[in-house]
């Protein structure tokens, strides 16, 4: 069985519909769950379609050097049409909304490492008698305090010396 190039699309065009209509169900206002939902959940319907399609395609059609180049032809339009809609939905609400609730769960669950490491690091550091971020931070703010005192005190001393310069001896 030979597959065509009018073939291809509207197996291309058939599967982009599919895939829109789940993207669409995914963004559609739902009301909020109590735990921020899965990420992987939001992708593996459109790749695992796409997957299973291919590999139909694949079981069918004997990998001749027309069809590789249909296939080429056909991955480089898939490419670009996906990178559609992948922008079109990235510029969606709901879609910032979803990657912030991920990115919230993701920051939840390493909080307690980061904590852990930060603790560890601190008593290594202290243990080699060596000034901790935090130690450090501190110092620098106090120079950056004592330049402005500086600058506030030459800025006092110039106008005193103009006011000094002005009036009769």
């Amino acid at each position: 069985m030979e597959t065509t190039p009018n073939q291809l699309f509207e197996m291309w065009r058939k599967q982009v519909e599919a895939s829109a209509q789940v993207w669409t169900r995914l963004l559609s206002p739902e009301p909020p769950a109590a735990t921020p939902p899965d990420p992987t959940v939001f992708w593996r319907p459109v790749l695992d379609q796409g997957l299973q399609t291919w590999a139909k395609l694949f079981a069918q059609t004997p990998a001749t050097p027309e069809f590789l180049a249909q296939w080429k032809q056909f991955l480089d339009q898939w490419i670009e049409a996906w990178s559609k809609i992948l922008g079109q939905t990235m510029g969606t609400e709901q879609f910032a909304k979803l990657m912030g609730q991920s990115l919230d769960q993701v920051l939840a669950l390493q909080a307690p490492f980061r904590k852990a490491a930060e603790q560890h690091t601190e008593q290594a550091l202290q243990a080699l008698g060596l000034p901790s971020r935090n130690q450090v931070t501190a110092v620098a703010k106090q120079i950056v305090e004592l330049e402005d005192r500086l600058e506030r005190i030459e800025d006092t001393i110039g106008a005193v010396l103009r006011r000094l310069d002005k009036e009769p001896r």
